[in-house]
């Protein structure tokens, strides 16, 4: 039986059901121009019409330099010598090149203001979003359905609108519809509080993009017995999320994202949390309509302290920035609401 660490952990619960938290915005300095004095390093660029300029090739459609060490690349900030040989869509005469790795748009601030995060490489002139169709998701079409970690102040929902408005996404005064709540927010516990949210989202108007998060409060609120996949707490929440996949998929939704936590602070809690994450992998892997599964785990390594409040359960203004690049270069890459 859990005493002493479910009662702290329902306090818990109960004190982000109220929880309303202000963070600061952190300012980043950057660059107009890139760096290392190659204007066009790392931009989108055809092998048939290439113009990367003076020292680049154009290699696996962007611009970049052979390298055959390291130090080919270290007049590029951040730059390392990657091998390609694995990309089978690549067919450059070299198999490494200079490129920058990321995780989020701040990650390639050190180049230009230009460059973005795709796919975990830093780009300039678009991702793969570049050759997607256009005005296909209205702004209100997509729909943010989740609990805490989106709803204590919204910033997540906030950063992606900013990202899909400087991509062209969205127009000045567009907004996605933000169903995420800190109360009533859980996917099988005390009435299924995602299901509601997305019940009233659907009777608003009609749905094709829904962003979510969900299973947190389950396990704030409940208890396992045993942590193990096995725990009728953790099963009946992914038994649910199957059923709301299946609601959405009769309802003519056409795309779920589900972006599941980063690794809480509390080890009993972190425990629980692990034993969730396949069974809802799994159910997003099995859903009826396609189902992108985003593990936040990766943008928070190494940065926890940061992004993540001090019980590690919902993220700071910097972590919500961090949630929405990530989020966003998925849905470029898929061509989501573009």
């Amino acid at each position: 039986m859990r005493i002493e660490g479910g009662a702290i952990r329902r306090a818990w619960g109960r004190a982000l059901l109220t929880l309303v938290a202000l963070f600061a915005f952190h300012c980043q300095s950057s660059r107009d121009e890139p760096t290392g004095g190659e204007t066009h390093f790392l931009q989108r660029c055809s092998e048939s019409l290439s113009d990367c300029g003076p020292g680049l090739v154009c290699a696996c459609g962007v611009c970049t330099r052979a390298c055959a060490e390291p130090s080919a690349c270290e007049s590029f900030p951040e730059a390392s010598c990657v091998t390609r040989s694995e990309d089978a869509s690549c067919e450059a005469p070299s198999a490494a090149y200079c490129d920058v790795s990321c995780i989020a748009d701040q990650d390639c601030a050190a180049l230009s203001a230009q460059h973005r995060c795709y796919d975990g490489a830093c780009r300039m002139g678009g991702g793969s979003a570049s050759a997607c169709t256009s005005g296909a998701t209205e702004a209100n079409e997509l729909v943010v359905l989740g609990d805490s970690f989106f709803a204590v102040d919204h910033r997540t929902t906030a950063f992606l609108e900013d990202l899909a408005r400087s991509r062209g996404a969205l127009s000045p005064g567009e907004r996605y519809r933000d169903h995420s709540s800190v109360v009533g927010n859980t996917l099988a516990l005390l009435g299924a509080g995602i299901g509601d949210q997305y019940s009233a989202a659907i009777a608003e108007g009609p749905i094709r993009v829904v962003l979510m998060t969900g299973g947190g409060a389950d396990v704030l609120i409940g208890a396992c017995e045993v942590i193990s996949e096995e725990c009728a707490l953790l099963t009946a929440a992914a038994s649910e999320a199957r059923a709301l996949f299946q609601r959405m998929a009769d309802d003519g939704v056409e795309q779920v994202i589900y972006a599941f936590y980063p690794d809480p602070s509390d080890p009993e809690l972190r425990a629980e949390i692990s034993a969730l994450r396949p069974l809802l992998e799994n159910a997003c892997d099995e859903s009826p309509l396609p189902c992108a599964w985003v593990d936040l785990r990766r943008v928070y390594a190494g940065h926890e302290e940061t992004y993540l409040n001090v019980e590690g359960t919902v993220p700071t203004a910097e972590g919500a920035r961090a949630n929405a690049a990530d989020l966003w270069s998925v849905m470029s890459a898929g061509c989501i609401a573009q």
